[in-house]
């Protein structure tokens, strides 16, 4: 037969419980870190665009996360600023035209960007000399995508502008299928600069601001306006024909409300927090457990039940047995196998998180069932309370 001895359990070390806290504050701070960048540049960031002549473009703001909208336009050109509460319709319609000659260099191209609605039309005609109207090709691009030149600029000496040749023109048309940024342009793929005459005409397709909530202008600086909490918003922006194809390059800018980020951040961080006690408790738990089965597997293994007594040599000696060593330990009152609070059981339990084994079950299920749930060892609070079955 063998006997079982017990061990107390080896808790965490003090480097170990460092590593702990470090990892749990570098995920904290790897939360912040994406709030702070997706308040500044997420969905809700600054945007900087280009709308043209009679543009009106529309955007939706929740005022969850968005407490102001502001506009800034440096040119002071009176670009308005509306707030809805419902979504408005798209059913104004404005026509605008502008005819303007331009220089087109060799292997270059010229144009012009606009926002444009659905349902809005674009008429073009564009007059040059009959000689480099057929090199010339009219292009419209959708979205923010950038036209590169054909090839690489030629500089020849013998560069000039065609001024006294016949003049012809030709005319397309576009109908404008989405809501999005167009630009428009002419490429000149000749050998040599062309002056050319451009007739736009734009039937523009524009959202109805009569039942608007609120509304700023930018005629004396940058205009704000406040988001009612916590409705969804629809915001437009709308330009009046200044007469030209010069585009208006405005920034938009969502003023987020901090409030709601913060406790977005605090419910993350307190779930993250959860979820690294709860992973290290439950580590702990399995490395005590390990522990303290290994331990008694090899003790099983190795030593019987009661220690060797030695065979004493009386033959042809006068030696006498010496048992003062055994009746010492027999008569000794403290055992390190009994339970610290009652000297009558094993202990065959151990408390967590710290890991001592010091009292039977019945002892620490008092303790457990009192007020001052702590290891009579070490004074820690107990979490839990394992029990462990001799073989």
């Amino acid at each position: 037969m063998y006997r079982t001895v017990l061990t107390p359990p080896i808790s965490y070390s003090q480097s170990q419980q460092r590593r702990e806290t470090w990892a749990r504050l570098l995920a904290i701070l790897t939360i912040w870190l994406c709030v702070c960048v997706s308040l500044r540049y997420g969905y809700y960031g600054d945007y900087q665009m280009v709308l043209g002549p009679s543009s009106s473009r529309l955007m939706q703001a929740s005022s969850v996360f968005v407490e102001q909208v502001e506009v800034r336009d440096d040119d002071k050109r009176g670009v308005f600023l509306y707030a809805f509460s419902e979504k408005p319709e798209l059913s104004y319609q404005t026509n605008w035209s502008v005819s303007e000659y331009v220089i087109v260099r060799s292997y270059s191209r010229k144009g012009f960007s606009s926002w444009l609605n659905k349902g809005s039309t674009i008429h073009m005609r564009w007059e040059a000399p009959t000689s480099t109207l057929n090199q010339l090709e009219v292009v419209m691009i959708k979205g923010e995508r950038d036209l590169q030149t054909l090839l690489p600029e030629v500089t020849d000496s013998t560069d000039f502008l065609a001024l006294h040749e016949p003049i012809s023109g030709k005319e397309v048309e576009y109908t404008i299928e989405e809501d999005d940024k167009y630009y428009i342009g002419v490429i000149n793929s000749n050998s040599r600069s062309i002056i050319m005459n451009m007739v736009i005409n734009v039937s523009a397709t524009m959202y109805d601001t009569t039942k608007a909530k609120s509304k700023c202008s930018t005629e004396t600086g940058s205009c704000r306006l406040r988001l009612e909490f916590p409705n969804t918003h629809y915001v437009i922006l709308t330009t009046p024909n200044h007469g030209n194809l010069a585009g208006w390059y405005i920034e938009l800018s969502f003023v987020a409300r901090v409030v709601t980020y913060i406790a977005i951040l605090g419910f993350i961080v307190i779930v993250v927090f959860l979820i690294l006690k709860y992973l290290g408790a439950c580590e702990g738990e399995n490395t005590i457990m390990d522990t303290e089965v290994t331990e008694v597997r090899q003790v099983t293994e190795t030593d019987p039940i009661m220690p060797a007594k030695p065979i004493p040599y009386t033959y042809g000696t006068g030696e006498e047995d010496d048992d003062s060593g055994d009746s010492s330990f027999s008569e000794e009152p403290y055992d390190a196998k009994l339970c610290v609070i009652c000297y009558d059981e094993q202990r065959n339990c151990f408390f967590v998180p710290c890991g001592h084994c010091a009292t039977c079950y019945d002892c620490a299920q008092r303790i457990m069932e009192g007020e001052n749930k702590v290891c009579p060892i070490c004074r820690r609070l107990i979490h839990k309370l394992r029990r462990l079955f001799h073989s």
